[in-house]
């Protein structure tokens, strides 16, 4: 995460940038017919049952995966789009990477659109925010300099 909102993630044998706003996130709330955080909670069910079967797919399925094909379609596809790519060249890798290759299209790709959502769930720095956060760390930190005025010494 780089403070901006945006991460790059490897997306069809590539590192891509991915960036989703409020924008795409109320595209995606839209197209998937359910609010952001309850896409994110199916995405991570799915990841962990996938890595709970050892990366075997047909095990996670018959398991269940809680997943619906936009889910995983919708969030690369806007993060995609938030990350700068032209709408023509995110739908051919869209295609291409997802909708084409099927269930494996969907399953291979959660947790990069997990990664996604995740990631990009850092909200970016306001200007001079960085500063006034030291400033109040510093604050905080108890100081290890030397006393300025050494106490009386007593009186023989």
């Amino acid at each position: 995460m780089s403070g901006t909102g945006e991460t790059r993630e490897d997306f069809a044998g590539e590192e891509r940038t991915f960036r989703i706003r409020l924008g795409e996130i109320r595209r995606i709330e839209a197209k998937c017919g359910s609010r952001v955080g309850d896409v994110a909670q199916r995405l991570a069910k799915a990841a962990l049952a996938i890595r709970a079967a050892g990366g075997n797919y047909v095990a996670a399925l018959a398991e269940g995966l809680p997943i619906g094909a936009e889910d995983v379609r919708e969030v690369l596809y806007q993060g995609l789009l938030g990350g700068g790519m032209t709408a023509p060249e995110v739908t051919n890798l869209v295609r291409v990477e997802v909708d084409d290759r099927g269930l494996r299209g969907i399953t291979d790709n959660v947790g990069v659109a997990l990664m996604v959502l995740v990631a990009t769930s850092e909200a970016p720095k306001l200007a001079g925010e960085s500063k006034a956060k030291a400033r109040k760390t510093a604050s905080k930190v108890p100081s290890t300099s030397p006393r300025s005025t050494q106490p009386a010494s007593p009186s023989a």
